[in-house]
């Protein structure tokens, strides 16, 4: 017999056996069983407040309205602004101590907690905290007038039912059902039935027989007799256990300060197409990290692999004491994080609580609170229970709390990790298409083999990189028109790009590119990407782009004042766009398949992800502080769209400073110069040599194909050659041919 049917077999018997028994008690015998009750229910009132400037927030829960999730967080924050105290419910055990459930409420927003019974309102005080069920018990100040102890028997015989407690449309209400007989076995083990998330149990006749803030009961009678005799810890050992995490979060969950370049600018350019907002173009971030050895620790920055490139320093700030610098040391592929090594070890480094983190289920955990708030870091701890578990990425189980858990780090008994957020990183090219990056509750032994064998589980891409080489981009070599419902209706491809919304027509191929060598031609569409490992195709999507070309006001040039000058987009399409960032981001090196539809035929076309050849935002430059010109080579967009061949000569000018020499004599944002007193300008560093040491210099400057000579005399003695600035490394050549 498999497992399965064993389990199903196991089910339908204890079912049948739970199920037989005397006939059901009627409405009145109900009714009977809720008013023996009512004098052992009791409410807990919480008088709530604001601290530092934040609303109440509780990580206890109570029942919801929704069947599908049981499970809703408390909420703190109505009662202060409505003015009344959040009310729990309540059941007498002894006369001064009453069992409730716990609202896992920082202290620093209670203000006081009493006990109601009618109208008498009783102080009361947190005593014990149940291990495996979500309960706290009160101690009050005096004893409740007229309030009824419950007085459970162990011995007693069902069939049983469960009471509860709660508010309703009516008020305060008591409710009475029969338990239930289904029974669940689970592949941990356990055999549990259902019953209400916080309920009394009694028999027909309204005995306590036991109590369940759990929603579960096990399957045998373990379950019966006072809440008294739960394993428990004091409010005392509570606080012990508190200060001792925090004190590990203190040594262990630290902040990160990572230091960034400036983003590149092309001069007068186009924005670099961007999908992380201000974060990406950030110099400075905090950030938490997670010390996971001596000297190694895991920082919790989700970083693109364009910002990673920019990355130049990592700081970890200790609670006391003078930072300490660190060198990366690898992004992890598959989690929004990376590993740094620390140039000198620290004590106090975590340990991953280990075993299955379902055995945390409902038990008493402690949350550290760790918020980084610029260069502050603030840390509050709080008692915490995991609520249920969701099978995620490949079939890893995720722990679930009521509420946000973006910055809790939760830890057992022995201040080991046992869970803590941390961001998955999709697939390149799967963010747009609904991947999230909000950090998740994660398992510790989930990346504990991740950190174990580093090597194998870092994305050799996504790391830093010279100024140098910051701006690499892959490519494949065509230029990909944006579809659109007309297109796709047109080229009979709606069936195929979902009316539309996916693909992308190829309007030209660059000679001697990947796209070219392949046998890749106009006017063929571009489905999607099979990328080796990748769980699914990567669509192409290119709707926000812009990559078109579109019309420069070249004839209207000479009326833009100078000091518009720097906000001229380029004229030709930018390199960098979703799409070739999706294919970077893919990483170089990788192999994947492309394909596409040619003449009504899909085709396949294998590529490997290789560097493009230098770019207009990455080709040399040079500036000409007595010009107050910036140029650059001419890379192969810039020759396709200006009509160029390879050996015609030619710089760009790239920027031209408002009220300089270049400027009052008439040149422009990207005309081109020709030549320098009647001598070719290949490159510039040609331009640089030909202007060196001269006083006046006949330039040969060309507004797309008009030409004109620029006379300019320099003052003040002739520029010093200079060295420019080099390009990034290409695996391509420097320059494509345009098509003849």
């Amino acid at each position: 017999m498999n497992a399965r049917l064993a389990c199903a077999v196991l089910v339908l018997v204890a079912s049948s056996a739970l199920a037989a028994g005397p006939e059901e008690a009627s409405p009145a015998d109900f009714v009977a069983v809720a008013n023996q009750v009512a004098p052992s229910l009791v409410r807990v009132e919480y008088t709530l407040r604001p601290d530092k400037g934040e609303d109440p927030v509780a990580g206890g829960y109570t029942r919801a309205a929704c069947p599908v999730n049981p499970y809703s967080a408390f909420d703190a924050d109505a009662p202060v602004r409505e003015e009344r105290p959040l009310e729990v419910e309540g059941f007498l055990l002894e006369p001064a101590l009453v069992l409730s459930p716990d609202p896992m409420i920082h202290p620093r927003f209670i203000e006081s907690i009493a006990v109601r019974f009618g109208d008498q309102v009783v102080p009361a005080k947190p005593v014990r905290y149940a291990h495996g069920q979500n309960a706290l018990f009160l101690e009050l100040e005096k004893p409740l007038t007229g309030a009824k102890p419950l007085a459970f028997d162990a011995e007693a015989k069902g069939p049983f039912l469960a009471v509860t407690y709660g508010y309703g449309d009516e008020g305060w209400t008591v409710g009475v059902s029969p338990i239930g007989s289904e029974v669940s076995v689970t592949e941990t083990g356990r055999q549990v039935r259902g019953v209400p998330l916080c309920c009394l149990i009694v028999t027909e006749k309204g005995e306590p027989v036991g109590m369940s803030l759990s929603g579960t009961l096990p399957v045998d009678d373990s379950w019966k007799g006072p809440p008294e005799k739960w394993p428990a810890l004091s409010a005392d050992e509570v606080a012990s256990l508190a200060d001792k995490v925090a004190k590990r979060a203190d040594q262990a969950v630290l902040r990160v300060q990572l230091g960034f370049r400036s983003p590149k600018k092309e001069e007068g350019g186009r924005a670099q197409y961007s999908r992380g907002g201000d974060d990406e173009e950030a110099t400075e971030r905090h950030v938490p990290g997670i010390l996971v050895g001596p000297d190694r620790i895991l920082v919790l920055a989700n970083l693109a692999q364009k910002v990673t490139a920019r990355l130049e320093r990592i700081k970890v700030f200790l609670p006391e004491g003078e930072p300490v610098a660190a060198a990366f040391e690898g992004t992890l592929k598959d989690y929004g994080g990376f590993i740094a090594t620390l140039e000198k070890p620290l004590d106090g480094a975590v340990k991953m609580a280990a075993g299955d983190v379902r055995r945390f289920d409902k038990v008493l955990v402690l949350g550290a609170d760790v918020r980084i708030q610029g260069e502050n870091r603030v840390l509050y701890v709080c008692r915490r229970r995991i609520t249920e578990f969701n099978r995620g990425w490949k079939r890893h189980v995720y722990p679930e709390l009521p509420g946000s858990t973006d910055n809790v780090f939760l830890f057992d008994d022995e201040a080991n990790l046992v869970a803590f957020p941390v961001a998955r990183r999709p697939k390149a090219g799967q963010q747009e298409q609904g991947s999230s990056e909000n950090p998740k509750l994660t398992a510790a032994t989930q990346l504990a083999p991740v950190l174990g064998a580093l090597a194998q589980n870092v994305d050799p891409s996504n790391v830093p990189l010279s100024e140098e080489e910051e701006n690499r981009i892959a490519w494949l070599g065509a230029l990909l028109q944006p579809m659109d419902r007309e297109l796709a209706r047109l080229n009979k491809v709606s069936h195929l790009t979902q009316d539309g919304q996916t693909g992308a027509i190829v309007s030209y191929v660059y000679p001697d590119s990947p796209a070219d060598k392949a046998g890749v031609k106009a006017g063929w569409i571009l489905l999607r990407l099979h990328v080796e490992d990748f769980p699914k195709p990567l669509e192409i999507k290119m709707e926000n782009d812009r990559s078109g070309d579109w019309e420069f006001p070249w004839e209207r040039l000479d009326e833009l004042p100078e000091e518009y000058y720097d906000r001229i987009p380029a004229p030709w399409p930018p390199v960098e766009n979703s799409f070739t960032r999706m294919i970077t981001d893919i990483g170089f090196g990788k192999k994947y398949r492309a394909e596409f539809v040619a003449d009504g035929q899909t085709v396949f076309k294998d590529f490997e992800v290789v560097q493009s050849p230098p770019h207009f935002g990455a080709a040399p430059k040079f500036k000409s502080d007595a010009l107050g010109i910036t140029v650059r080579d001419m890379t192969y967009e810039v020759r396709r769209y200006l009509q160029k061949e390879p050996n015609d000569p030619g710089i760009v000018i790239s920027k031209v400073e408002p009220g300089s020499k270049a400027s009052v004599a008439g040149i422009k944002p990207y005309e081109t110069v020709t030549h320098v007193n009647e001598q070719p300008v290949a490159n510039v560093k040609d331009f640089e040599r030909l202007i060196a040491g001269q006083q006046e210099l006949r330039l040969a400057v060309k507004r797309m194909v008009q030409g004109r000579v620029v006379k300019i005399t320099l003052t003040g003695g002739p520029e010093k050659p200079r060295e420019p600035e080099k390009a990034a490394p290409a695996e391509q050549p420097a320059e494509a041919p345009v098509e003849k």
